[in-house]
Parts: structure tokens; sequence; C-alpha cells
């Protein structure tokens, strides 16, 4: 089996109940994504016979409650990295949001990024207010779009996009995988309020300002000039 699924446990499982308690013990919101998890019926088989799992983001709450849990939707089949997550995971098939303290959470997970009607059916159907975007993109993906790909769905969805990222080397042996890092936070007008750079390992605090959110939306309303009977889902 692959290292991911070595590593899957269920969100019943021991990993997630540690994660769980430090929740409540601390009295934070943690968003822990991606999340290897393995399904309670393993159905589909992946590469080699392996059952396949999910690439799973958990939202908790202060008291320590899974209160969201997304499954990701678009898997990172990109051969040219040398990377192709349809061999082991399964696709989720559900959009997933979360009211929390900061607002209402859109909850995604890396590649998703790439794809903005995501992230505009969070914003404009389901009113999300912070983008969740936790990531592992490669060094010459990362290098390439992912600020550029965090700052477009912040403006065009007018959202505090939080994106937890991975740095540096994954092993080394094997793909020797290497991840862009750069974890990032941008403000709803496009402004990168926190980049943590290609290896910085750690923390950052950042302030979430519901004003600030709110004087963007109404000084461009995008959600009222959208003109999706003209352009939306289906229409040629």
């Amino acid at each position: 089996p692959g290292e991911a699924q070595v590593a899957a446990e269920p969100l019943s499982g021991p990993i997630m109940a540690k994660y769980r308690a430090l929740a409540k013990q601390h009295g934070l919101w943690l968003s822990l994504g991606g999340f290897q998890e393995r399904p309670k019926q393993a159905t589909v088989e992946g590469e080699g016979g392996e059952a396949k799992i999910f690439n799973t983001h958990a939202v908790i709450d202060a008291d320590g409650q899974i209160v969201a849990d997304y499954r990701k939707i678009h898997l990172f089949d990109a051969p040219f990295t040398g990377l192709v997550e349809s061999k082991q995971s399964m696709a989720g098939s559900e959009v997933v949001f979360c009211d929390s303290p900061v607002g209402r959470l859109g909850v995604t997970i890396c590649y998703d990024l790439r794809f903005p009607e995501l992230y505009q059916k969070l914003r404009f159907a389901h009113g999300c207010d912070v983008l969740l975007i936790p990531a592992a993109f490669t060094v010459p993906t990362g290098s390439a779009h992912w600020e550029l790909l965090l700052r477009a769905r912040a403006v065009e969805c007018q959202c505090y996009v939080v994106a937890a990222a991975q740095a540096g080397r994954h092993n080394e042996d094997g793909n020797k995988r290497e991840s862009w890092g750069h974890a990032m936070v941008v403000d709803p007008w496009g402004k990168v309020l926190e980049d943590m750079g290609r290896s910085e390992l750690g923390l950052r605090v950042v302030e979430i300002s519901r004003a600030a959110t709110e004087d963007v939306r109404q000084r461009m309303p995008l959600i009222d000039q959208r003109r999706y009977d003209i352009y939306g889902p289906g229409k040629p």
C-alpha cells in the first residue's frame, strides 16, 4: 500500500480524536486538511488493488465537534508532476460549508482552487465569507499559479481566503515530492495579508473583519449584478 493508505483513518479514529480534544482544550476552531480518510465501506480499488481513500477537510469547533467534513471533488491528476491522485483516492460529490464565529466558511482543498465555479457557488449561492483552501501545491505549479489563483478567488468572490500550505520535502526516497509552501491569507480586495514564504513553518495570526468584507461588497455589489440568466450553468 502507498503512504496515504497506510496513514488513512476514519474520522472516528484516534488522530481526529486528538485534534478534537485539542480544539476543546484550547477553545479553538481547527481546519484540518487534507486528512487521509478511510471510508466506512471500502468499495473501490485503486492501483495495486488497495482500497481507495478520501482526501478530506474537517472543520472542528471550539467544543471539539466536527461541524463540517468535505471530501475533495477535484482530484489532482497531473502526470507531468508525477502525481495522479485518482490512483489512490475517490472524488467527493458535495459542496460543503459551515457557520463559524468569523462568518460562513467555504470548505475546499488544494486543486479545487483551479475551479472557480465551486467558489462562486460557495459565495453567491451559499453566502460564504471565508474560503478555506489547505493545500500542498507542487513547486512547478505553486511558483507559477498559487498566489495568482488565491488572489483571484478572493477578488471574484469578495471573501477572505485562508490557505494553509505544506512546505518542503515530503520524503527522501520514492518520488521525493516537494511542496511550494507560501501559506497565505488574502482579504476580499485581493491584498495579501500574510505569506509564510517558501520554507517557514508555524503559525500566523490574522484578524478577519466582517466590516471590511461588507465594505467591499457594498462598493461593488457583484451578487446583484451577476447574469446567470445569460451565462449560468447549462447555457450555450
